[in-house]
């Protein structure tokens, strides 16, 4: 028997292999969707779990051990999500690298800052005034003149 796989394995082609692989790996990431959406449904029940023991427990304990419950709940269900779960990983993986790209930035000089601020200013203010004089000059060809109004 053992003769006979290792000569289906030899037989196959490389096509057969990516196409059984993918197929693998398909099965996989729909497995791991259907055990993420039951570890996103447990963390809310964690969360609300908190919060009915917050208010259950009103009489029994003081306020500030209350308060941890919420917090134990929502700490969990963080973990859970952001640690346990592919698209949590996935999720910190985006802001890692996000921040790492953040340091690579170069930021101008102040004064330079400063200069590019100011044009921008002058550049607004000399484009509000032509827009605002091509409106009134519309206005006023089109209601003076054309329609004869006083």
């Amino acid at each position: 028997m053992d003769n006979k796989t290792s000569k289906d394995v030899g037989t196959k082609t490389k096509a057969q292999l990516k196409a059984e692989a993918k197929q693998q790996q398909q099965l996989e990431i729909r497995r791991n969707k259907h055990f993420d959406f039951l570890k996103y449904i447990f963390s809310a029940i964690l969360i609300a779990a908190g919060i009915m023991a917050f208010y259950a427990l009103d009489a029994q304990l003081p306020l500030y051990i209350r308060y941890l419950f919420p917090l134990v709940g929502v700490v969990a269900a963080i973990v859970i999500v952001f640690f346990w779960s592919a698209g949590g990983r996935e999720l910190t993986a985006y802001v890692r690298d996000s921040v790492s790209e953040s340091r690579k930035v170069v930021w101008p000089e102040r004064n330079e800052a400063l200069r590019m601020t100011l044009f921008v200013l002058i550049f607004v203010a000399v484009l509000s005034l032509f827009i605002w004089g091509v409106d009134s000059l519309i206005s006023w060809l089109l209601f003076d003149i054309f329609m004869k109004r006083s």
